[in-house]
């Protein structure tokens, strides 16, 4: 009996310590929607990539639009299970050993997207290591690398984003905003990159998003975005204005892809 009594108390004070449980957050069906798949994971310890990643997934699932399954391990852009999918969006810098990508795994991305699917990329997902494939920086349309030239900067503070092309559908309704972020600047750049958002920094103009067409694929790429590893930190992305060029930037990205269904029955015998 007091075997019984001791472990009540226990399980009452662990309930009163830890509080009530959550539910599990359970994918949202999105029917006729995009079908997403969000690779993150990266450098452990460094950015907050899964914290970032289930608000971005409950962002996008939040407007029907869109089904989101997420993932850490690049191993399937090598399977045929990637082709489920109408856009992949990558939000890490996969330095650890463990998430780099192969060269197998860089050629399959870049077929994916060459093929007519969509790739939106946020921050350190452009970080190119020295192993990357140079059509990367084709693809991408510019990436930040310590190898190579120029050698790319960072900045940690509060700037002031300027929207430069006010025509796109991905800036559609925001105006300059402020937001506290890490820049990336001095970044290799592909030719005739036009910048759909910049900030002033050190006398300069400094891409922060813009769109290439790859292929017959699209992308859309966000240089900012650096969550901060660990609890209580910000993630800029959930500041109003930069979290709406995401979505449209996904949105634009959507618009232009060859379904999923329609590729997949093109690629039968």
């Amino acid at each position: 009996m007091r075997t019984r009594i001791a472990f009540a108390c226990l399980y009452m004070s662990m309930a009163v310590i830890s509080g009530p449980m959550s539910p599990a957050r359970a994918q949202k069906e999105a029917p006729g929607g995009a079908k997403v798949y969000l690779l993150t994971g990266g450098k452990r310890q460094h950015h907050g990539y899964r914290d970032q990643a289930f608000y971005l997934a409950e962002q996008l699932e939040n407007t029907g639009r869109y089904e989101v399954t997420m993932g850490e391990d690049a191993a399937i852009l090598e399977t045929p299970a990637i082709r489920k999918y109408d856009l992949i969006i990558a939000n890490a810098d996969r330095r650890d050993p463990e998430f780099k990508y192969s060269r197998a795994q860089q050629e399959a991305l870049l077929d994916f997207v060459r093929s007519g699917r969509g790739y939106v990329s946020i921050h350190g997902a452009d970080n190119a290591a020295a192993d990357w494939l140079p059509e990367w920086k084709a693809m991408l349309g510019g990436v930040f690398s310590h190898f190579g030239l120029p050698d790319g900067r960072t900045k940690k503070g509060e700037y002031q984003v300027k929207i430069a092309d006010r025509s796109s559908p991905i800036t559609a309704g925001l105006d300059d905003f402020r937001v506290k972020d890490e820049l990336y600047y001095h970044m290799q750049m592909a030719k005739d990159v036009k910048p759909l958002a910049t900030v002033e920094y050190q006398g300069e103009t400094w891409p922060i998003a813009w769109t290439n067409v790859y292929g017959s694929g699209r992308v859309f790429h966000l240089v900012f975005g650096h969550r901060d590893f660990g609890p209580g930190k910000d993630d800029p992305i959930r500041n109003p204005s930069l979290g709406r060029l995401v979505l449209q930037g996904v949105d634009w990205v959507a618009a232009g892809k060859e379904p999923a269904a329609a590729a997949n029955e093109a690629r039968r015998p």
